[in-house]
C-alpha cells in the first residue's frame, strides 16, 4: 500500500478518535461539575446560605418527595422550602454514592444515595428521624455550572432514634 493511500485512510481515523477524545473529555468535565454540584447540595441545604443553595436550581426547577406529598415547582419554592426547615430543624446530609451519566449534549442524569439525620431545634426531647433514600435527578450544563432541573426525592427507609 503506498503512503499516500495509507495516509489517506488514516486522517479520517484519527480526526474521528480525536472527536471522540474532546467528547469524552467533555462529559468527564461535565460529570465533574455535577459531582460538586451534588456535594455542594448538602452541604448548603444543611447550613445555607439559602442563595447559593438556590443558585444550584433552574429557575424551574422542580423537587418532589412523593412519601411527604412535597412537590415543588421553582427555585423560589424549593429555597423558601429549605429555609423554613434550616429554621427549625437541625439536619445532616450525607451522600454514599453517586452514578452520573451523560444524557445529552449538555444534559445529564445522576442517581445520589443519602442518609439524612434530623431533628427538632425547637423541640430537643423529639425523636431524632433518619431517612435513606435516593436523590434522582436531571442536571443541566449552563454557562459552566451543573443544575439541578428536576430533582425526585424517593425514600426508601426511614428510622427513629428516641
Amino acid at each position: 500500500m503506498s503512503k499516500k493511500r495509507l495516509a489517506f485512510l488514516i486522517l479520517p481515523l484519527l480526526l474521528i478518535l480525536s472527536g471522540c477524545q474532546s467528547a469524552n473529555s467533555l462529559h468527564s468535565s461535565h460529570v465533574s461539575l455535577c459531582q460538586k454540584t451534588i456535594i455542594d447540595y448538602v452541604q448548603l441545604r444543611d447550613k445555607g446560605p439559602i442563595e447559593d443553595y438556590q443558585a444550584l436550581f433552574t429557575q424551574n426547577a422542580t423537587f418532589n418527595i412523593p412519601k411527604l406529598n412535597i412537590a415543588l415547582t421553582s427555585s423560589a419554592q424549593i429555597a423558601q422550602r429549605a429555609a423554613q426547615a434550616i429554621k427549625n430543624k437541625k439536619t445532616i446530609h450525607m451522600i454514599t454514592s453517586t452514578d452520573i451519566q451523560a444524557s445529552g449534549q449538555s444534559a445529564l442524569s445522576s442517581t445520589a444515595h443519602f442518609i439524612l439525620y434530623m431533628s427538632d431545634k425547637n423541640d430537643l426531647s423529639a425523636a431524632t428521624k433518619i431517612f435513606n433514600g435516593r436523590y434522582i435527578d436531571s442536571l443541566i450544563i449552563d454557562k459552566g455550572r451543573c443544575l439541578i432541573a428536576n430533582r425526585n426525592v424517593l425514600i426508601d427507609r426511614v428510622d427513629t432514634l428516641h
